[in-house]
């Protein structure tokens, strides 16, 4: 049984190849089917177990003396196996695939062909095994992650439109009417955009619009202060860094936030408060279209809408020498300007009604402002610009003890004296002398902010500067 069950068969029992070694053509071949690392399994053209190497014990768990000899249909009925790709082979004349799976909890790819003699008649099967387990498993990893990702991409969908319902643009005044227009017009370009515009006077939302509008609405809308980024840390927060650039650096390297915005939108928030260095780097990347990772070598082709915004003068800046004059003009292409909230009062209603509205529906309240405090609302300077009029609004939703927010109630949250004047003068309830006072010391305040000097805000006013000087001291406005 042992001679007729050998691989030596297969040799068919060859004279000696070396007198001295003493080794036959077929032991030569035993062994060197024991060096091969997939797995061999050899039946006779009935189904009986022929040879199986070292390689496939290892895999399987089957001894070969617990194989060697028995027919494949005993081995099924023994444990050992849950089909025979050998046994298909034999039935169907044709190569034959299947998953094993052994009970030691390996999961190999076994396939079968078929040796035919003269006559076309199957003499042996040699099965070829190989371990798939691993990239089974990595297999079903990946499905897992690949419903993960479908599940994630689905999430980021909606975020992206509560964050687009969000951020809207409200007004029917004449200044946002022609940012609209503008908006239009550029939005599917990719020029790039300076929004320029107070703090809170909603710069971002801007920004946002003309990506949610542009042929770029489904890449990423990355936004970057500049304002919050140390100089020592600009290169690697905005061109990101190569694996090992420096100690703590991620093993794996890290994408820089404008590498993250590739295919997409590129907001630079604050963009007057970078160092002159930083410009120059930011510059150089604008200009090539390409980043390399601090450490690296390779750059990087990236493909982005540059939007940037500021609430500082860049024209003065560039005067005095704090902002680059090229970097200027590369982003002041379709210069953008969004007037403060005091000179667009009539969109005061609208912005004070959507924002009831939303926070209402965020803390599930049924707020609303009564006809006197809308017109209380609109008379106020709101040196705070839109921010402070969300932020008031999310506050008396949360705090106002009544269902009808009036009038009496804002007012404790000004300077009530300054609320009653404006109040009172929207209402003719002034003296005209009183009415000019008021008016008169609001525009000072105004000009005073906006141009920071006296000799500017007088000119502007066309008055003289001691004017402006003596008004300052009659109303008590201290100046800076």
């Amino acid at each position: 049984m042992e001679d007729r069950y050998t691989i030596s068969e297969i040799g068919k029992r060859s004279d000696h190849l070396n007198s001295k070694t003493n080794y036959t053509i077929g032991k030569i071949i035993e062994e060197i089917l024991d060096c091969m690392y997939d797995g061999i399994y050899i039946t006779d053209g009935n189904g009986v177990t022929l040879f199986i190497n070292k390689s496939y014990s290892s895999m399987s768990g089957i001894k070969k003396e617990d194989a060697v000899g028995f027919h494949m249909q005993d081995l099924i009925k023994k444990g050992y196996f849950l089909e025979s790709a050998s046994l298909k082979v034999i039935e169907t004349k044709k190569p034959v695939s299947i998953i094993d799976c052994f009970s030691n909890g390996k999961k190999c790819l076994a396939t079968a062909n078929p040796v035919f003699d003269e006559n076309g008649q199957i003499k042996m099967v040699v099965t070829n095994l190989r371990d798939m387990t691993e990239l089974l498993d990595l297999k079903n990893q990946l499905e897992e992650l690949y419903d993960l990702n479908k599940k994630y991409y689905f999430e980021l969908k909606e975020l992206r439109k509560d964050i687009e319902n969000k951020y809207n643009i409200i007004g029917n005044s004449k200044s946002m009417i022609e940012i609209y227009e503008i908006i239009d017009r550029i939005a599917e370009t990719d020029a790039t955009v300076l929004i320029l515009g107070e703090t809170g006077v909603g710069k971002e939302v801007v920004a946002r619009e003309i990506h949610k509008n542009s042929l770029r609405k489904n890449g990423p809308f990355i936004k970057v202060n500049c304002a919050s980024i140390p100089e020592s840390l600009f290169e690697s927060e905005m061109f990101g860094y190569a694996s090992g650039a420096f100690t703590g650096a991620d093993n794996k390297g890290k994408p820089g936030l404008i590498e993250l915005a590739n295919k997409g939108t590129l907001l630079l928030d604050e963009i007057g408060e970078l160092s002159l260095s930083s410009q120059s780097k930011l510059l150089r990347v604008l200009e090539e279209n390409k980043v390399t990772r601090v450490g690296g070598t390779e750059p990087i082709n990236i493909d982005v809408r540059i939007i940037a915004a500021t609430n500082r003068d860049l024209k003065k800046e560039v005067e005095k020498g704090t902002f680059r004059e090229d970097l200027f003009y590369r982003l002041n292409v379709i210069p953008i300007y969004v007037p403060p909230l005091r000179e667009r009062k009539e969109d005061i209603p609208l912005l004070s009604k959507y924002f009831l509205d939303l926070y209402n529906s965020k803390y599930n309240k049924t707020k609303t402002l009564s006809h006197k405090a809308f017109e209380l609302l609109k008379w106020y300077s709101w040196p705070g610009n839109v921010r402070q009029l969300k932020n008031l609004i999310e506050r008396l939703v949360l705090t106002c003890p009544y269902d009808i927010i009036t009038d009496d109630y804002i007012s404790g949250f000004f300077g009530k004296e300054e609320i009653e004047e404006l109040y009172n003068l929207g209402r003719g309830e002034l003296t005209l002398d009183e009415a000019v006072s008021t008016i008169e010391r609001q525009l000072i305040q105004n000009a005073l902010k906006k141009y920071r000097t006296t000799r500017k805000a007088a000119k502007a006013l066309g008055v003289s500067q001691p004017t402006i000087v003596r008004k300052c001291k009659k109303y008590g406005i201290a100046i800076e």
